[in-house]
């Protein structure tokens, strides 16, 4: 009894009644026999916990690893899989207006006897369920045995998980002067090394964070957010600004707590259960990205214009669930991930003219297209949505800045009909078999200097060119080529480059002087402003090329508001930022979200991180790859792009250093070459 106190000094109270006593040394064996069987439990409760959880992480890693890696594969055979499975839908559908009638004549005929049949089939089930209804009873009194253990066993559960909560909460309530019991094996032995760190359960400490806090548990909650999807991915931060509020407050009213969008133990306690449910766009939410989302349904055919207001009522759910039948998601009114990439793919389904259909007002547009040069001169104009006019309106998209999804909506024809509609044209980020016949040539007449510039991609170097050509030819140097340059192009008459001889080697032989003094000068590109609050915007640029101008335009928006959903131009979100980026750089394409990035084939590719240069296009994944980030790479490490974490548009130096961004790395896109 005395080792046994001296072990365990805690055991004894310091102030007890004679009644408390005399329990205590009534039993002082199963006293001790069960303190020492909770310790053994909890100990064995933290292992177990601590190895799930490693168990989780391990498992997740393993399969987000496995998931890029068929996302690359992906990105290679995507393409041709969609060819091939747009052809067999296409033969399934010819085939089914020769089977069709045949099939339902069948069914018309066969569907008597399978009545028939149906009938007695069911007489036979009542049969046998007469002849065994003595065997009701016990098998009632069965299912009722289970259930009946399952309930009890749930209890149980329930009871263990309040009993262990309690003992921890007990033990942080401990003063740290205290002692707390140790921990021991079954030999009465040396106490057991303490097990593996489990997620702190409340670490608030009764406090309540809001907006304007900065503490690390902010980066916990950011981290869980982007998990769940109420936060875009990206780096966390320690900063507790308007996004994440925002984000929280999202949180808060999906899950029926009071949205105040501050961080109080009930929030915490459920925004950390494992059990919880990813974020969903639906009824009552509000924002740009509820805009995005409705202007896209509108584009699509599935809203009216009347309803782009940037809050979810009914009108959108009903049309997101139209959108999602014609789609082949299953129809809940909700946007979530799966709604979310498909509004934006270019095999989405619209809601207008259809494949193979016959309108007054397609052949309006097919007119219109001719006219734009986007359908060929000899194209017979028949009113019906074929290959060839959906081709054309997807060119039609792509040039003058829209979704290339190939459906004629009402945006499209909106665009169509205005009088600032672009012509045909091949511009920056264009490729395709046009854009190699006019690098071939512009090779042949010595614009171009080798082959590998031919390569069917309309990049800065085949923009130089064409200007060059222009130029030389007494056209508008715009980079673009249009009709009249096209033409003057192909025509006998067009001028070749212009042959620069070599310079000798006197006239190069003192180069030092003036190599010294453009270094001096920034001859490089300017090096970029200091990341976070302190960065500010620059003006664009309007010296700069290729990678520089783009970057230029980037550094402009500098400390301009994130927003989820946003494109700008005075607020963005990450992909937004890139699209409003490439746009203003003389870039064609739609946007894209950082999801659809990954499967881009448009732009050459780049898989390592090393590789990566000036101009390229980051695409990272966060925590799972259901969700994403992209930004525009500065070279040296940085990074400028708009950030949920720090709220805006800014610039990090962290790429290269920082376990963070190699650890999400999917891929880049060299958009100039």
């Amino acid at each position: 009894m005395d080792r046994e106190t001296k072990e365990n000094p805690i055991l004894e109270p310091e102030q007890e009644n004679p009644e408390q006593a005399g329990q205590r040394q009534s039993f002082p064996g199963l006293r001790r026999a069960l303190k020492k069987a909770y310790q053994r439990f909890e100990a064995a409760r933290a292992r177990f916990v601590a190895g799930r959880n490693a168990f989780c992480r391990t498992l997740r890693s393993a399969f987000d690893s496995v998931a890029a890696f068929f996302l690359k594969i992906w990105a290679v055979i995507g393409p041709p899989c969609k060819k091939v499975a747009h052809a067999v839908a296409v033969a399934a559908k010819a085939v089914w207006k020769v089977l069709g009638p045949l099939l339902k004549k069948l069914w018309q005929w066969m569907k008597p006897g399978l009545l028939f049949l149906g009938n007695k089939i069911k007489a036979g089930a009542a049969y046998l369920a007469a002849r065994f209804k003595a065997l009701n009873k016990p098998m009632q009194i069965g299912i009722g045995a289970v259930s009946g253990s399952l309930v009890l066993l749930i209890i149980a559960l329930m009871i263990s998980s309040h009993v262990s909560r309690t003992a921890l909460l007990a033990a942080e309530a401990t003063p740290s002067g205290d002692s707390t019991l140790p921990v021991v094996s079954e030999t009465q032995g040396p106490t057991l090394p303490p097990a593996s760190p489990t997620p702190i359960p409340e670490p608030l400490q009764d406090k309540v964070l809001k907006k304007g806090d900065d503490s690390p548990t902010i980066a916990i909650v950011q981290t869980r957010l982007m998990e769940l999807g109420y936060m875009d991915s990206d780096e966390p931060t320690e900063h507790f600004g308007s996004i994440t509020e925002a984000a929280l407050m999202r949180f808060q009213r999906h899950n029926d707590l009071n949205a105040d969008g501050h961080l109080g133990e009930g929030t915490w306690l459920l925004l950390m259960n494992e059990g919880v449910q990813i974020c969903v766009m639906q009824n009552g939410d509000e924002g740009d990205d509820v805009e995005s989302v409705q202007t896209r349904l509108y584009e699509l055919g599935y809203l009216g214009k009347n309803f782009i207001t940037g809050t979810y009522g009914e009108k959108t759910s009903a049309a997101v669930a139209d959108f999602q039948k014609a789609n082949g998601i299953a129809p809940d009114g909700m946007v979530g991930h799966e709604t979310s990439e498909v509004l934006y793919s270019d095999n989405v389904v619209g809601n207008f003219f259809s494949k193979g259909e016959v309108s007054d007002t397609i052949a309006v547009y097919q007119e219109r297209l001719k006219k734009l040069g986007y359908l060929a001169n000899d194209y017979k104009v028949k009113g019906k949505m074929d290959d060839a006019t959906i081709t054309a309106i997807r060119k039609f998209q792509d040039n003058n800045d829209l979704t290339p999804d190939g459906c004629l909506g009402p945006t499209t024809m909106s665009a169509m009909d205005a009088k600032t509609a672009k012509a045909f044209t091949l511009k920056l980020g264009m490729k395709g078999s046009e854009v190699k016949a006019v690098q071939k040539r512009l090779k042949a007449l010595g614009y171009l200097t080798s082959n590998g510039q031919v390569n069917g991609y309309f990049g800065d170097v085949t923009e130089n060119a064409v200007e060059e050509f222009q130029r030389r030819n007494g056209l508008s140097a715009d980079g673009t080529v249009g009709a009249k340059t096209l033409e003057k192009l192909n025509s006998s008459s067009a001028k070749k480059a212009k042959v620069t001889p070599k310079p000798t080697v006197k006239a190069t032989a003192k180069p030092k002087a003036t190599s010294k003094a453009t270094s001096k000068t920034g001859g490089g590109s300017k090096p970029t402003s200091k990341p976070g609050s302190n960065a500010t915007a620059k003006p664009v640029s309007t010296s700069a090329r290729g990678a520089d101008k783009l970057i230029s335009i980037a550094e402009s928006k500098i400390g301009c508001p994130y927003s989820r959903g946003a494109k700008g131009p005075n607020k963005f979100d990450c992909s937004g930022f890139v699209y409003w980026c490439m746009k203003q750089a003389g870039f064609s394409g739609g946007y894209m979200t950082s999801i659809t990035w990954r499967s881009c084939t448009r732009y050459p590719r780049i898989n390592s991180m090393s590789q990566i240069q000036r101009g390229d296009i980051l695409v990272f994944k966060g925590n799972s790859m259901d969700s994403g980030h992209v930004g525009i790479y500065l070279g040296g490490g940085k990074m400028i792009d708009a950030s949920s974490g720090a709220g805006q548009v800014r610039i990090t130096t962290s790429v290269l250093s920082g376990n963070y961004w190699k650890q999400h790395f999917l891929m880049a896109y060299r958009i100039y070459n």
